[in-house]
């Protein structure tokens, strides 16, 4: 039983779990919501306690968003009775992130987070272990693990635990693992290509410019003809539109350039900084909406 008064705040006597903070607190608007629904209907889901062995004093693994919703409804205090203990044979992070990856949609970017800080705490889990709890790939929580070592956020294990516990130690990548690796935005082949592609684009930008040159050149020699009068039998307007005709031409060769450096800007950013995985993989239609 927890009890919820006024003046004191469950939170100063209940230590909250680190694994219970891996999502975010709900905004004071739908606590107020969720607070008059829960005390109209009373506490559908538990609020569920944690402790690692019997002399340790249990934590509060999941629930905050409940006990704080009740302080806030109108008709305070209120004793929960609806409590669940577990034990140190429930892994607490598995378990909250199992409990809530179901009732809230999570954008790319905060499950990416929920990664990282599943990876922060638990370290020595295996990619797979910690994909298969968060759900998403073994690729995207590796990504994830490799930028928090290259900023020194974890530090480099030489081992890692699978689901049953035991120690794995980290593996080099087999010929077939290295070939299916070179495929994607980032994989040897498709830089090469792309490279390739860039050095067409320069090369292509090259020889409009130099056409470009060249006919403002002609038009320069154009103007000057009609300005001294020495075009022979052409007309006034004759020039006129034999300038216009290659200001027009020169213009579209313009564009043609600008074209050529957008695709150009692009290609290189494919190299540089290839699009980021959304850390999902469900199809858009598969995903649960929010609950």
């Amino acid at each position: 039983m927890i009890s919820t008064k006024p003046a004191v705040s469950w939170r100063d006597s209940l230590p909250i779990h680190p694994a219970a903070e891996l999502f975010p607190l709900m905004p004071p608007d739908e606590l107020r919501v969720l607070g008059e629904d829960i005390m109209k209907n009373g506490l559908r889901s538990p609020v569920v306690l944690w402790r690692a062995d019997d002399k340790t004093p249990a934590v509060l693994l999941d629930g905050r968003n409940r006990l704080d919703a009740i302080e806030m409804a109108p008709g305070s205090p209120v004793e929960v009775r609806n409590v669940v203990m577990l034990d140190h044979t429930t892994d607490p992070y598995a378990f909250v992130i199992s409990t809530n990856i179901h009732r809230r949609h999570l954008t790319a970017e905060q499950k990416r987070e929920l990664i990282a800080t599943l990876i922060k705490a638990t370290p020595e889990k295996s990619d797979r272990r910690i994909a298969e709890t968060v759900k998403a790939s073994p690729t995207t929580v590796g990504t994830v693990r490799a930028e928090m070592e290259a900023k020194g956020d974890v530090s480099k294990l030489d081992t890692r635990r699978d689901s049953k516990g035991r120690k794995q130690r980290a593996r080099k990548p087999s010929k077939a693992e290295k070939k299916r690796n070179d495929i994607g935005a980032t994989s040897t082949s498709e830089i090469a290509r792309k490279d390739a592609e860039i050095k067409e684009l320069r090369n292509a930008k090259r020889q409009l410019e130099i056409k470009i040159t060249g006919l403002e050149s002609e038009i320069e020699e154009l103007r000057g003809k009609l300005a001294t009068g020495t075009g022979g039998d052409m007309s006034i307007s004759e020039f006129q539109t034999a300038i216009k005709k290659w200001e027009e031409t020169v213009e579209t060769q313009r564009s043609i350039i600008a074209r050529l450096e957008n695709e150009n800007a692009k290609l290189r950013a494919g190299v540089a900084a290839p699009p980021a995985d959304d850390g999902l993989d469900i199809p858009e239609c598969l995903r649960r909406s929010a609950s």
